[in-house]
């Protein structure tokens, strides 16, 4: 796929960054989509992986400087996944619009390495119906891709986001889903593992009573906390 996207790219003389999309089959055969004169919303992962600054190159490019690396410089490091993170109701996969009320990053979470937030909003803006209502783009990093795919589940459970609906609990679902984890992935795979749709996480019983079990202790920890007013009992 590779030399098809450089033979490709030479053969109508372009310069610049591009990105060619191809499908593969079962059989590993793979057959030729289409190719965006542009990055990818996907250009993280290579940046991630290959320790490349892709936009960096694109812009010296454009100005008439020559790539500062050449292929064989360029080596793969590890594995990288990303979740574009959305204002939309999860269940009815419907843009949502408003303002964004509480918006804290997973970047600082404890115990989180190799997490990058490409965002163009912060804490205050509004999603507004006249354009894409893309809040982020969350990617982590591994050695391996179980290690990504894990770093990924805690930086999805770390991201508050309030003030619209957002599209993180059926993002969770996916990654932790055993054929994804396992890589039996096709373009059918929404339909054959959601086929009523996404309802929301299920939880066990157990899932239930620890659920219920934090509530409660959130609730009384507060309780307790509004009886104190300048270190003086009510």
């Amino acid at each position: 796929m590779g030399e098809q996207a450089v033979a490709l790219s030479k053969a109508v003389k372009y310069s610049s960054a591009g990105t060619c999309e191809f499908l593969v089959d079962s059989q590993r055969n793979f057959y030729f989509l289409e190719m965006n004169t542009r990055l990818q919303v996907e250009h993280p992962i290579t940046e991630l992986i290959t320790g490349v600054d892709i936009v960096r190159e694109m812009i010296n490019v454009a100005s008439g400087c020559p790539l500062s690396l050449k292929q064989e410089d360029i080596g793969i490091n590890g594995w990288a996944v990303e979740c574009r993170v959305y204002a939309e109701d999860p269940v009815r996969f419907l843009p949502s619009i408003g303002y964004l009320s509480t918006y804290k990053e997973p970047l600082n979470a404890p115990g989180l390495e190799n997490v990058r937030v490409d965002t163009g909003i912060v804490e205050g803006s509004t999603i507004s119906m006249f354009y894409d209502p893309m809040i982020s783009k969350l990617v982590t990093h591994g050695e391996t891709r179980d290690e990504a795919l894990a770093t990924m589940a805690k930086a999805l459970d770390h991201y508050c986001i309030q003030g619209v609906n957002h599209n993180i609990p059926v993002l969770r679902d996916i990654i932790t889903q055993p054929r994804f984890v396992s890589g039996d992935i096709t373009t059918n795979f929404i339909p054959e593992v959601y086929p009523d749709g996404f309802k929301g996480r299920v939880l066990s019983e157990g899932e239930k009573d620890e659920l219920v079990a934090a509530a409660c202790y959130m609730h009384i920890s507060r309780e307790d906390t509004a009886k104190q007013f300048l270190n003086q009992e009510r």
